[in-house]
């Protein structure tokens, strides 16, 4: 996901994106080794294909080239999912065939309805299992598309279909292999490592300055933490123990969301300190210690110990129990993140399974998939209404890059691709036609013509131009065809090449004015999902499903990306703390409701039914009362009672100040029905 640059901040760790100036070009490391390992799999897997004779030798080309990835990790993800999304789509291919082989209308339109479902699950997945279920679809426009004017053909097309992209897959991982670097694996690690280290100066900066950090140093961090969650399913496949390091990569990663939400409680409650502590300046000094240390967890009992010590010498105050409690949560954190650090380095499994849930708009998903469905149908219906045999071309064309681009963060970025690329693969296609392949008659110097347009693919791809890329390489190959034995037919060339211009013109207009992204309308469906979810916490919805903090910042993140890179004025700003200041007060509100269940048996029944009764209606005077009577009520207890009321009073002293920061906007949302 591209992400504003106003919220970003660079990893200075990020060794594996360093580059270097070739001619005043970026040539990113490990460009040449990647270009080199595509390239070998693609003469290996173009050498089976003729030598099989496969009828679409060429489409193993292209589909070796739809896998490139920056790493290797990438690769083999997407060839996976790439094998189970063709087996899916060539059945789904004879099925349609079968139902209307003598009705073209209705196999467009059958089929844009099914492109459209299929996008629009895809939109709801991420990564490469994203990528999986588009193939899906568009395999069936390979199939049944390319040969809809010959249904009798379709099978022999599907079984050429599967076996092109089995071998293309399989040669590929194959070469990984033999070519492996476990480059994603020593990437996460670095990554994981690096984060960590900058949260802990976050944190020591909150402690030593006494106030949270600002909230778009939040989001900014954050946005370096979430894409590690996709480069956890890229490392999986490089290592054999690849499973449990990635648990443990997955329960370090939700330690280090849950650390920024930590970070800001603990500084919200040190602002608020009306006077200095030596309670809190001991707790300070013993969270100092633990987060820099490899075992956060032998400082745990120093926290209660202190909690301890103050509750028995009755100088514990309400805002005091709430920064211990915080400090103490901080620890836990620290220590699910070494364990998950340990976990991913040496693959054992970690104390905890972890997920991390991300926010899904279920509209963007939809719209997504009404823009496919329309795109196919319109296209189909002019290639129908053209009568021209190769029309075909335009609407593959346009299925499968209107398809990958509207999963995109930027569709238009698709569009783009498709116009700035379809120059270069037409000159691609001209200078090989016409000056390369018929001055080339052996298989070896035919497979080293082609390496030049493998280096350029992969560079694109390594500079972060990744649908261009594709768009180049996928397109080159198919304008070329190789086959066993090389034609050139210039009628034949130029019509592909029209229908290449056609499509590509297709492409862009589809993404840019068939339902077209309104990035205001993605902040609004955002803002009222964090309302939705304050909403459900306050009713205790799903309590046994307490949310993670990765979906509260994932929230965060995809409304600041949809800013497009603005730049952050004080308005904007202030926007950004209300969101959080919302999603922390969902996760406050949760804590509560479950610390109200752990010190339901020590408490007073009356008091309990009161917390209840009292803590949907956010009345801050009133939650603020009950934490202090939970506090009072904890020091009449023996000490293995004290510390579940303890808990119990500083999550709804958390809900307290938060509500009090935010009075008018809960106010607006119908959400206060107590005034101050």
């Amino acid at each position: 996901m591209k992400m504003s640059t106003a919220v970003i901040q660079k990893n200075p760790i990020e060794s594996e994106h360093r580059s270097y100036l070739l001619r005043f070009a970026p040539w990113p490391a490990g460009t040449t080794a990647l270009a080199f390992e595509i390239w070998v799999a693609l003469a290996v897997t173009l050498y089976i294909a003729f030598a099989l004779e496969l009828r679409s030798a060429a489409s193993a080309g292209t589909g070796l080239l739809i896998l490139v990835g920056p790493t290797q990790g990438m690769v083999l993800s997407k060839a996976i999912y790439r094998i189970a999304g063709t087996l899916f789509g060539a059945v789904f291919a004879i099925i349609l065939t079968s139902l209307f082989s003598q009705d073209r209308t209705m196999l467009i339109a059958v089929f844009s309805v099914y492109m459209a479902c299929l996008v629009a699950i895809a939109t709801l997945l991420r990564d490469f299992r994203a990528y999986g279920c588009i193939l899906a679809g568009y395999t069936v426009a390979l199939i049944s598309i390319a040969d809809v004017d010959a249904p009798t053909a379709t099978f022999t097309a599907m079984l050429d279909r599967v076996a092109v992209i089995l071998l293309a897959v399989l040669v590929l991982a194959f070469v990984s292999a033999v070519f492996a670097t476990a480059e994603s694996a020593r990437s996460l690690q670095s990554k994981l490592r690096a984060a960590t280290k900058d949260i802990v100066a976050m944190a020591l900066a909150t402690l030593d300055r006494r106030a949270p950090p600002d909230p778009s140093q939040c989001v900014a961090m954050s946005a370096r933490l979430m894409p590690l969650r996709s480069e956890i399913g890229f490392a999986t496949p490089e290592l054999l123990d690849g499973w449990a390091r990635a648990k443990g990569a997955r329960s370090a990663l939700l330690g280090l969301f849950e650390a920024i939400s930590a970070i800001q409680a603990i500084g919200l409650g040190l602002r608020n300190m009306s006077a200095a502590s030596s309670t809190v300046d001991s707790a300070i000094s013993i969270v100092h210690a633990a987060i820099v240390s490899q075992r956060p967890e032998k400082r745990l009992a120093d926290i209660d110990a202190v909690t301890q010590q103050a509750l028995e010498a009755e100088s514990l105050s309400i805002d005091e129990a709430y920064i211990l409690d915080r400090c103490k949560f901080m620890i836990e954190v620290f220590s699910d993140i070494r364990d998950g650090l340990l976990s991913n380095r040496v693959g054992q499994l970690p104390r905890r399974s972890a997920s991390l849930p991300v926010h899904q708009d279920y509209i963007a998903a939809v719209l997504n998939g009404l823009r496919v469905g329309l795109a196919a149908g319109i296209v189909g219906l002019l290639a129908v209404l053209s009568g021209l045999p190769g029309a075909s071309l335009m609407i593959l064309g346009t299925i499968v890059f209107v398809s990958l681009g509207s999963v995109l963060h930027d569709p238009l970025a698709m569009g783009r691709a498709a116009i700035l690329m379809t120059p270069a693969v037409i000159i691609t296609g001209t200078i090989y036609g016409f000056l390369i392949f018929p001055n080339i008659s052996d298989y070896p110097l035919f497979i080293i013509s082609l390496a030049p347009v493998v280096t350029v693919t992969c560079w694109l791809i390594k500079t972060g131009k990744g649908p261009m890329g594709i768009f180049y390489g996928v397109q080159s190959i198919s304008l070329l065809s190789p086959a066993n034995v090389q034609a050139l037919d210039p009628t034949t060339f130029v019509d592909t090449a029209a229908f290449l211009v056609a499509g590509s013109g297709c492409i862009f207009f589809s993404l840019l004015l068939i339902v077209p992204v309104d990035p205001a309308l993605r902040r609004l469906r955002l803002a009222l999902a964090v309302g939705r979810t304050l909403r459900g916490a306050l009713a205790d919805e799903n309590p046994l499903n307490q949310p993670k903090a990765s979906l509260h910042y994932d929230r965060l993140i995809q409304f600041s990306s949809w800013q497009n890179g603005e730049a952050v004025t004080p308005a904007r700003r202030n926007v950004m703390k209300r969101l959080s200041d919302l999603g922390n007060l969902s996760l406050a509100v949760r804590r509560s409701w479950k610390a109200l269940d752990q010190a339901r048996i020590a408490v007073d029944p009356a008091i309990d039914a009161k917390a209840r009764q009292i803590l949907p209606t956010l009345s801050p005077v009133e939650i603020l009362d009950l934490s202090r009577t939970y506090l009072a009520a904890a020091a009449g207890l023996d000490r293995s009672k004290r510390l579940d009321l303890i808990h119990a009073a500083a999550a709804l002293y958390g809900t307290a100040v938060l509500t009090t920061s935010e009075m008018r906007l809960l106010r607006h949302l119908k959400l206060l029905r107590h005034r101050l």
